[in-house]
């Protein structure tokens, strides 16, 4: 009785073997586990951009999921190591206009976090209403490059 059923068993279990190891391999590649381990980039300690990462922090651990906070010296500090693949970082909190030429290739974006002022200064003594009749210059803290 056993030699009829060995023949049979010696393909089907070898063969369910290699069908099952193919779905387990085609599932981690199109569907991966998200990662338990984020590294973001943030800017100074204490700063608004440092306490949102710490938010999210607390929330993804609630999930199971460690987010290490780097923090560095500002926006244009957060972007390079962002750049940086051997840096570890996979997400930063920084302000906008510190991009560069190409980076649209490789950087992406969620969202805003929250608005940020921008600041006007003038040597006008009297307060500014309308910048576009007040002859003030516009200086940008960046520029984009033109391709």
């Amino acid at each position: 009785m056993w030699p009829r059923f060995w023949k049979p068993l010696v393909i089907v279990i070898p063969s369910a073997a290699i069908v099952l190891a193919v779905f387990y391999m085609t599932y981690r590649f199109i569907d991966p586990i998200p990662p338990r381990h984020f590294v973001i980039a943030a800017g100074m300690v204490g700063s608004g951009y440092d306490n949102f990462a710490r938010q999210y922090a607390r929330i993804l651990a609630r999930d199971g999921v460690e987010l290490e906070v780097r923090n560095a010296a500002g926006a244009v500090e957060n972007l390079n190591l962002l750049r940086d693949g051997a840096s570890g970082v996979q997400a930063a909190l920084t302000a906008l206009g510190f991009t560069r030429a190409g980076d649209e290739d490789t950087l992406y974006s969620l969202g805003g976090v929250f608005d940020a002022p921008i600041l006007f200064f003038t040597g006008r003594p009297s307060p500014l209403r309308n910048l576009r009749n007040s002859g003030a210059s516009v200086c940008p803290l960046a520029r984009r490059e033109q391709r």
